[in-house]
């Protein structure tokens, strides 16, 4: 992935900033206009009325998905999600991946969430918080996670026809690097408006993605669809089999709406 000098710039700046935040911080202020719709602390077991697993398909994100119970592991009130070597499936696949997923945003809905999660590194590995519409050839995700390899930062992107088919991923900017440590609990937050999407991390607001005037097509569909949280861990193919297995630690999903109209938000803050 490219980073210019604009994103190193701020990569350093965020390095220092969530330095400075204790892993446990929780303060309900930034939440202010919000109310708690659901949320899973994922204590007990894996509801799979509301929670599926993630289908093993062709792209990279699910080409080693695998319902085998030893890659979904209750521990210390955590969901683990674990990547593996495949050494009891018959088949094709050289690894074996977990991931989770769930309804998210709904079309024209103004909605937050929030994943507390942690992730050990691995060569070739990359834990994803994902949001993606039904119709997966479209060319549409929201990336509220995503850290590959040893990086002690995460990325937080947008994916649409208008950035990659349109080759216009820097008007707006598409990707932006926060420099916290995967390895520690973070809060990853996304906030969802007609205009926009709002990016957090541990109630920090990291960046903006807007609407904007364009006659090209395809620069915010956000809005217009039904979008699912996916959670999981991506593997390359040649991942060193050595550097596994490599987990990533769930500790809860929040679904929040704005508050009645009459104490309403806005999403200039």
């Amino acid at each position: 992935m490219k980073i210019n000098i604009i994103e190193v710039t701020i990569l350093l700046l965020f390095v220092t900033l969530f330095s400075c935040l204790d892993k446990k911080n929780d303060s309900e202020e930034y939440r202010k206009g919000w109310t708690l719709v659901w949320e899973d602390d994922f204590i007990d077991s894996l509801d799979p009325s509301i929670w599926k697993k993630i289908p093993r398909g062709v792209d990279p994100m699910n080409r080693y998905m695998s319902e085998n119970s030893s890659l979904y592991i209750h521990q210390d009130g955590n969901l683990v999600l674990r990547g593996l070597q495949n050494l009891s499936e018959n088949s094709a696949a050289h690894f074996l991946t977990g991931g989770i997923t769930r309804e998210g945003f709904k079309e024209n809905e103004t909605a937050r969430i929030e994943i507390r999660v942690s992730a050990n590194p691995a060569s070739g590995a990359w834990p994803f918080i994902r949001l993606l519409p039904e119709n997966q050839k479209e060319k549409i995700a929201i990336n509220i996670m995503e850290q590959y390899n040893y990086d002690d930062f995460i990325y937080q992107s947008v994916m649409t026809e208008y950035t990659t088919t349109k080759k216009m991923a820097d008007n707006p900017p598409s990707t932006m690097i926060v420099g916290v440590s995967p390895t520690r609990y973070h809060i990853y937050g996304l906030e969802k408006y007609p205009d926009s999407l709002v990016f957090y991390v541990d109630g920090i607001r990291t960046r903006k993605y807007p609407r904007i005037l364009t006659q090209i097509n395809g620069q915010f569909p956000f809005n217009d669809q039904d979008l699912k949280i996916y959670i999981g861990i991506g593997l390359n193919k040649d991942v060193d089999s050595n550097a596994l297995p490599v987990d990533m630690f769930i500790d809860w999903v929040r679904y929040y709406k704005p508050i009645p109209p009459s104490e309403g938000i806005t999403n200039d803050q």
